[in-house]
């Protein structure tokens, strides 16, 4: 079965009219000013619903859109069933500012979600208890937040979340070390140039917390659960890489620096209970990471290099069975990853 047919991300609102009202401002292309993240349209819970699971089909062909130069691709592995094997999927920007998705096995069965976003998506599984599923998040022409979704008749729309962003947004999700933790964070960087989180339980959508710091313009944040907290990694005004760290997604470490020397969008991962590793793009165009918690045997600390030649910021994602992945845009402004089971990765092979 084509995979694009069973693809089924959904946010459930109160009422199809809801929805359709939403839908009509889907990403609007109309520009404005980034400025400090507010509370946003939606007030909302989402319920994010269980997604049959997607077949990656037949490969070969290139999509039909392209990525767009310069913009990072996303990815993330959904779970395995009792049926179907685990899937890896990325999801990028295209050269018509349309938001695209597809099994990294199958990128000519690319599908259009539609909207108009600035910059690569970022694209998260949602875990129960809030509703297992796949939420992707991106950043509209009005410098908004907006969330994907699809509607009833299996027509893409996107649900806003407000803010004003100016850079690629970033996301987690995962349970965290208080009672009723689970929650998906979206983190954004606003015109300012300071961070902002927007967290969603299965009860609440909160309102923006900003998480303060001053970041390198252009380059989008990057967060991950691990093991109960949530870190999000950032770029400093000089290219260093920070994080930050909450249990209870309301009090903060401040920002400790990694050292390092980055441009563009961060990437980062937890392919194994306790870890966590950040990517980013060095200055000299190649991957460099850091496993900046946990031990894993072989990896030292510090700064370590993946090669390559990339020409967009990193994205990253894994699964609890320690699979991950690596993408990037290439000087080709196609796709190409590195990927394998942590630490071992594969050569970079081109997606498409």
């Amino acid at each position: 079965m084509n995979w694009a047919i069973k693809l089924r991300w959904r946010v459930a609102v109160p009422t199809v009219a809801t929805i359709a009202a939403l839908a009509a401002t889907a990403l609007p292309a109309a520009a404005q000013a980034a400025g400090t993240p507010g509370p946003g349209a939606a007030s909302k819970v989402p319920s994010f619903k269980v997604i049959p699971h997607l077949t990656p089909g037949v490969a070969a062909q290139p999509p039909a859109v392209l990525p767009q130069p310069g913009t990072t691709p996303a990815f993330t592995i959904l779970p395995a069933t009792s049926s179907t094997p685990s899937l890896p999927v990325a999801a990028y920007t295209g050269t018509d500012s349309k938001v695209y998705a597809a099994p990294t096995t199958a990128f000519g069965q690319a599908v259009s979600l539609g909207g108009h976003a600035i910059g690569g998506p970022a694209l998260i599984n949602v875990p129960t208890p809030m509703g297992q599923g796949l939420a992707i998040f991106a950043r509209g022409g009005n410098n908004a937040l907006y969330l994907g979704a699809t509607t009833s008749t299996g027509s893409p729309t996107w649900l806003s979340l407000g803010g004003g962003l100016s850079a690629r947004p970033g996301v987690a999700a995962g349970a965290l070390s208080v009672p009723g933790g689970e929650a998906v964070d979206a983190v954004v960087r606003s015109g300012n140039g300071s961070i902002y989180d927007r967290e969603i339980t299965s009860t609440t959508v909160k309102p923006w917390r900003s998480l303060g710091g001053s970041t390198m313009a252009n380059s989008g944040p990057g967060a991950v659960n691990v093991g109960g907290t949530l870190y999000v990694l950032v770029l400093g005004t000089n290219g260093t890489v920070y994080y930050d760290r909450s249990t209870d997604g309301v009090h903060w470490s401040g920002y400790k620096s990694l050292g390092g020397h980055a441009t563009g969008d961060v990437g980062v991962a937890s392919p194994a209970r306790g870890v966590g590793i950040v990517f980013v793009r060095g200055a000299n165009n190649i991957v460099w990471y850091n496993q900046f918690v946990g031990t894993t045997k072989g990896i030292s600390p510090g700064w370590h290099s993946l090669g390559g030649r990339v020409t967009s910021g990193v994205g990253a994602g894994s699964a609890p069975n320690g699979s991950m992945a690596v993408v990037a845009l290439g000087p080709d402004s196609h796709i190409w990853s590195r990927s394998g089971t942590w630490p071992k990765l594969s050569a970079w092979v081109g997606l498409f």
